[in-house]
């Protein structure tokens, strides 16, 4: 029996989650490679999170930042290859809430091209969620 060939819709979704991998893949790995940067950038926020989740007292900012940056890759990786795509998905968006606040606080920042930047990156975050959270919805199933 011939197999059927793929729905556009079925390309679509694959194309989507290329898409979406991609971004954390490759920032994963760059994480993963050069921690420093944003494990100083995540101080701050990661003394807060050790107030209220003290257990994170015993490992320091730049294993929790290679720690989040795994999760990145792997997950990524598994979105990309359509392995579980909405737990994929789903700890994808877990894990780009800590990094969102924690790299982009645009709030705290006084008006001007900073805070713009840090806003305008912490909406493509934001929209990556949006697109995670499609995946989600959609069980990363086919529709028949």
């Amino acid at each position: 029996m011939p197999e059927t060939p793929p729905r556009y819709d079925d390309i679509g979704r694959a194309l989507s989650r290329l898409a979406l991998a991609a971004v954390f893949v490759s920032g994963g790995r760059h994480v993963w490679q050069h921690p420093e940067g944003p494990a100083q950038g995540a101080e701050t926020f990661l003394k807060r999170c050790r107030r209220t989740v003290p257990l994170l007292d015993r490992f320091t900012d730049r294993q929790l930042v290679r720690a989040n940056a795994a999760v990145h890759m792997t997950a990524g990786a598994a979105l990309a290859a359509g392995i579980a795509p909405a737990t994929s998905a789903t700890a994808l968006a877990g894990s780009l809430v800590p990094t969102t606040l924690a790299a982009f606080p645009f709030w705290t920042q006084p008006e001007g091209p900073q805070r713009a930047r840090q806003q305008g990156d912490f909406l493509k975050n934001l929209a990556l969620a949006g697109g995670l959270l499609a995946v989600v919805v959609s069980g990363g199933r086919r529709t028949r």
